[in-house]
């Protein structure tokens, strides 16, 4: 991988859960990151493959928060923060529909070595 270990940050902002496998992201995003290097998140985990899994179709792994936060330790990440935030995503202000996310957001640290 020629990106390996050359990122001081990674952001993902309603990124994570549009993996097939969001172990491979997670996976990704540690390798890019310098030793010392941070991930910044927010997004609900609203896995886009769910319902169109079939014969032909790629099986999506949809873990909960818990496991992928567990995940995310077990590839040399520490948590520094995390909460969950409410948010809107792609929201007319205009309109009477008004849908809110309530977003994981983190920020982790990748261990140095």
């Amino acid at each position: 991988m020629t990106n390996a270990g050359a990122w001081d940050a990674v952001v993902t902002c309603f990124f994570i859960d549009t993996a097939h496998n969001i172990v491979e992201y997670i996976e990704i995003i540690s390798k890019i990151l310098k030793d010392g290097g941070v991930w910044i998140n927010l997004g609900p985990l609203l896995y886009h493959f769910a319902d169109v899994y079939g014969q032909e179709d790629e099986m999506s792994i949809e873990l909960s928060l818990e496991d992928v936060k567990s995940v995310a330790v077990s590839y040399g990440f520490e948590f520094e923060k995390e909460s969950t935030i409410e948010t809107t995503y792609t929201t007319n202000p205009r309109s009477m529909m008004q849908n809110r996310y309530f977003a994981a957001f983190w920020t982790m640290r990748k261990k140095s070595v």
